[in-house]
């Protein structure tokens, strides 16, 4: 199952963006992790203990500082389960409900 993590950063300057992190770790998978910024630089120098931002070292490219975990104005986690959230023959019955996507 695979589960996307947002975290969101504001910069004093008043920049916004985020990291985001995809981790799988499904029973067929081997268990992966992959993290991009949004709206942020490479090129941070922050050498904390917090293990995404030593690892991603966002800058801000309005400001060039280094935003660290203190930045972190919000978190979001989105999970795919691979659920059938509605089979087709619920669908046809009830029209009333609208379908996933709508």
């Amino acid at each position: 199952m695979k589960t996307r993590i947002f975290t969101y950063l504001e910069c004093p300057c008043g920049h916004r963006g985020a990291l985001i992190e995809t981790i799988d770790a499904g029973v067929f998978s081997n268990g992966w992790h992959k993290a991009w910024l949004r709206g942020l630089t490479h090129t941070g120098t922050y050498d904390g203990e917090d293990r995404l931002f030593a690892e991603m070292k966002p800058g801000c490219p309005a400001c060039d500082r280094s935003p660290g975990p203190d930045d972190v104005v919000g978190r979001s986690e989105l999970r795919e389960t691979g659920e059938v959230l509605r089979k087709k023959s619920e669908s046809e019955a009830s029209e009333a409900t609208p379908g996933v996507g709508c």
